[in-house]
């Protein structure tokens, strides 16, 4: 397979998302997560004045059209992935950066890191979303895609493992239509290699993002393993043994399911996490590799993707105080609505949150003391076709934040979390409340050294 011809991972997704973002922020540039064409936003503003069950039917055929041919993502190998991302650093090749940033994709946390120093971020995770669903939220058909697209490509490509991922309440909508698949890198392979040798400055920085998140899985075989359910306010064991509110979800959803999603036989056990989760294997490998071509390897440890979107906004705090620059104003991001260019150049803190559910209102609630007093706080609502039984209604968003000057820019109350336009006029929204002026100055990026003790007081360097 030819990674320039056939787009692998949907470009919504965290790893391509992060890459093309910071490799259009390092060459002076912009981009958006969701790029949309002038018909495209036209359609999603029809669908966005009728009932939330067209809306539904219309998203699910444009990934299921968009999602990859099970027969011919057997054939995906490990270059093919690794080619996809680094072409998103092409206009910034022949430029010597003082670090590469390695390791977890934590959406927006692992772009806000990136970005404040500066430095490309080269991926752990790619996931492939195949052709093939499950109509009826049966776990055997999931399974069995997963599993046999799974095999083939690990039997070919031994510097990956895999972890299908099958979460039927977040991500029901989709997955009645699409299956996916995550494979991780758990060596350095060689298109990394020569990326960092070519970009990196002698006895530059490699600095590895090593999240702790775990969940239970089933584990398949060698270098496989499946997991059902993700992050929110659903444990694990809810999502396995069933309980009455998922079987309301899914009877509200229309689906005969019930009763949690169980492999008969099998016993799961705790892993890193699918999504969120560092794999070992690759970070042995990249340190390996720093000692031998003479760069430092730092890891920066954190017990899930929270803590490393605290320290994003701790980095952003300390480069505004080094470069005297009063910060604008504190944006709120949510899963896939994040921009680090566009927080950098208008001098806000960024504080990104993995999803509209319990846990992540648990999470911000414990970082407004750091907001202090007279900053707008930009609130990024998620936009979703997801109603969750742990989804947060929009009042917990605007309690959390009462006492603070709370400027939404996400989905609007009244469409929340349904409000399809808000996916690009989020960032419109930001962008129209800054100064041009303000807009031009890009800070200058964090220095490793003041990055590196910043993680150390906040007790994440390993």
């Amino acid at each position: 397979m030819n990674g320039n011809t056939v787009q692998l991972e949907s470009l919504e997704s965290a790893s391509p998302a992060i890459t093309r973002l910071l490799g259009q922020y390092l060459a002076g540039e912009r981009a958006n997560v969701f790029e949309f064409k002038s018909w495209e936003k036209l359609g999603l503003q029809l669908l966005n004045v009728l009932p939330v069950a067209f809306a539904r039917r219309a998203v699910r055929w444009r990934f299921r059209s968009s999602a990859l041919d099970p027969e011919l993502a057997r054939s995906v190998t490990t270059r093919d992935l690794v080619n996809a991302r680094l072409q998103d650093y092409d206009a910034v090749r022949g430029a010597r950066f003082p670090a590469v940033v390695i390791g977890a994709a934590l959406g927006g946390a692992s772009a806000h890191l990136a970005a404040a120093l500066g430095v490309p971020f080269l991926p752990q995770p790619f996931i492939l979303g195949l052709r093939g669903g499950s109509p009826d939220d049966e776990l055997r058909p999931h399974l069995e895609l997963t599993s046999r697209v799974a095999q083939a490509i690990l039997d070919r490509n031994p510097e990956l493992m895999a972890v299908a991922h099958f979460d039927p309440i977040h991500d029901g909508w989709l997955t009645r239509v699409v299956s996916h698949l995550r494979l991780k890198l758990i060596s350095l392979p060689p298109g990394y290699r020569s990326f960092i040798g070519d970009v990196l400055e002698p006895g530059g920085a490699i600095l590895y993002l090593d999240s702790d998140a775990v969940w239970l899985q089933y584990e398949l075989g060698e270098r496989h393993r499946y997991q059902v359910g993700g992050w929110g306010g659903i444990t694990a064991e809810e999502f396995l043994h069933g309980s009455e509110r998922i079987d309301r979800a899914l009877n509200r959803a229309g689906s005969p399911h019930r009763g949690g999603w169980m492999i008969a036989g099998e016993n799961p056990e705790q892993f890193p996490e699918s999504e969120w989760g560092s794999e070992p294997g690759l970070d042995a490998s990249a340190q390996a590799f720093a000692q031998e071509a003479g760069y430092s390897f730092h890891r920066v440890r954190g017990a899930d993707p929270h803590a490393f979107s605290t320290l994003a906004f701790k980095a952003h705090e300390k480069l505004y105080e080094m470069h005297r620059r009063a910060p604008a104003g504190i944006v709120v991001e949510t899963f896939t609505q994040y921009d680090p260019g566009l927080v950098l150049r208008a001098g806000q803190l960024p504080l990104w949150l993995i999803f509209n559910t319990t846990e992540s209102l648990a999470f911000l609630k414990s970082r407004t003391p750091d907001f202090g007093s007279g900053l707008p706080v930009y609130f990024s609502g998620l936009v979703t076709l997801s109603r969750t039984p742990d989804m947060v209604p929009w009042e917990g968003w605007a309690e959390a934040l009462a006492g603070f000057d709370m400027r939404n820019i996400g989905a609007r109350p009244h469409r929340y979390p349904e409000d399809l336009v808000s996916l690009w006029a989020w960032s419109e929204r930001l962008l129209a409340q800054i100064d041009p002026a303000a807009w031009e100055r890009a800070p200058l990026p964090l220095e490793v050294p003041v990055f590196l003790d910043l993680a150390r007081t906040l007790g994440m360097l390993a």
